[in-house]
């Protein structure tokens, strides 16, 4: 441990700056609980999610939770501004409390202020000295939905001296897939147990359904670009370009992973198209007045699914490992990802088996198949349809990962 101390200090000016950054920008961040100074708070389990992305993953888990102990106390921590508010609209019931950042004298001051016995950290955020502290103040720690991609492994094989003694403090990892099992056990992890994804047990939520945007938009084409990061706007935007000249109604919703980038995005799309626009400033019905709509909203992205004819998963088209299918495949539509997935490397290869989505190596071969399934709703109606059946057929995660963990 002493080694990664020495690099977390030396990290500490960029910390502060994220800090600073944080302060500025949200005026819901409360800088203090980031080192360490929370207030008192009570609670039978406490969830750690990263940030959006994770908030949104342990619904179906805390739905259920809440269900088989509806009198228990729920508290959930996220690093990001961004996650706090997903907190807010999806937990409404829970405590929040922004994550210490792991220096020790942080932790100790935020575990101090704590009482509770069990923590869950989503999807292996793990952070050494969060979690030795909090073994050592006798909570349970189990990491659940935990993924580990083979890049991941072989950079925390590289530092075995502080990854063997990292791996070993969690009680229990409740793994996505064998092959992740594997690599926890590989790098000391006590305890691993597979139980699948627990995001295959999202429920859809109701107004998603209610709203139903996609038939408010008409019968043009519509596709989007779901969780894109810097290098697949520019691919994707070009595509569209392609597209329109044979179907010039269509539709692309673009919805950049980031917040801080949307202005860009926006900026980015502007120098091709003359008729873009933000979610947050045009209303639905004036969506057919625009060739690009920006989605810079956050916690909607069932919605722009929904929305949709076809849906490209990001970070797929760039060497970033690419985003979770399964909630285009819950809704039952054509599934497209770039060659770059290793972040979901079961999940997707297993979708691509089955035929419930395409992978398009390159943007070449994105522009021939979105030009080619525009004209052809069957065929996206199949994929949809072996989409949506593929995620049905997976899910039961959270009452596995319920059946391991005593929660009283």
């Amino acid at each position: 441990m002493w080694l990664y101390r020495i690099l977390i200090a030396l990290l500490t000016p960029l910390i502060l700056l994220k800090v600073r950054r944080f302060k500025k920008d949200y005026a819901n961040y409360r800088a203090k609980e980031a080192f360490g100074l929370w207030p008192t708070v009570d609670a039978d389990l406490w969830i750690h999610c990263a940030s959006v992305g994770e908030v949104l993953a342990v619904r179906p888990l805390v739905s259920q939770w809440q269900e088989k102990y509806p009198s228990h106390r729920l508290l959930i921590t996220t690093m990001t501004p961004t996650g706090a508010e997903q907190v807010a609209k999806t937990f409404p019931f829970a405590q929040h409390r922004y994550l210490p950042m792991d220096w020790r004298f942080s932790v100790k001051r935020a575990l101090n202020a704590l009482s509770c016995k069990h923590l869950l950290v989503v999807e292996t955020e793990l952070w050494p000295n969060l979690l030795q502290q909090a073994k050592r103040r006798g909570l349970r720690v189990d990491v659940v939905n935990a993924r580990l991609s083979e890049r991941s492994f072989l950079r925390y094989q590289k530092f075995s001296t502080i990854s063997r003694s990292l791996f070993a403090l969690p009680d229990c990892f409740l793994a996505h897939a064998q092959a992740d099992a594997v690599r926890f056990e590989a790098l000391g992890a006590k305890k691993v147990m597979v139980t699948g994804s627990i995001k295959f047990d999202l429920v859809v939520p109701p107004g998603v359904l209610e709203s139903n945007w996609r038939r408010q938009l008409g019968s043009r084409f519509v596709w989007v670009g779901a969780s894109t990061h810097q290098g697949e706007d520019e691919m994707l935007l070009r595509t569209h370009a392609e597209l329109m000249k044979k179907y010039p109604e269509a539709l692309l919703i673009l919805v950049p992973r980031h917040p801080e980038r949307f202005d860009a995005v926006k900026t980015l799309a502007m120098q091709s198209f003359d008729r873009v626009a933000l979610r947050s400033q045009v209303p639905l019905d004036q969506w057919s007045e625009s060739d690009v709509i920006i989605g810079d909203s956050m916690g909607e992205l069932m919605n722009y699914y929904q929305a949709s004819d076809l849906a490209f998963v990001g970070g797929s088209l760039i060497k970033r490992g690419g985003h979770n299918p399964i909630e285009p495949a819950l809704l039952g539509k054509a599934i497209l990802v770039g060659p770059y997935t290793f972040n979901f490397t079961d999940i997707t290869d297993q979708l691509l088996q089955v035929n419930g989505a395409i992978r398009c190596q390159d943007e070449v071969q994105l522009e021939k198949v979105v030009v080619d399934l525009a004209g052809q709703s069957s065929q996206r109606f199949r994929l949809g349809q072996t989409a949506l059946r593929f995620a049905e057929k997976n899910q039961g995660a959270v009452t596995r990962v319920l059946a391991e963990i005593d929660f009283r």
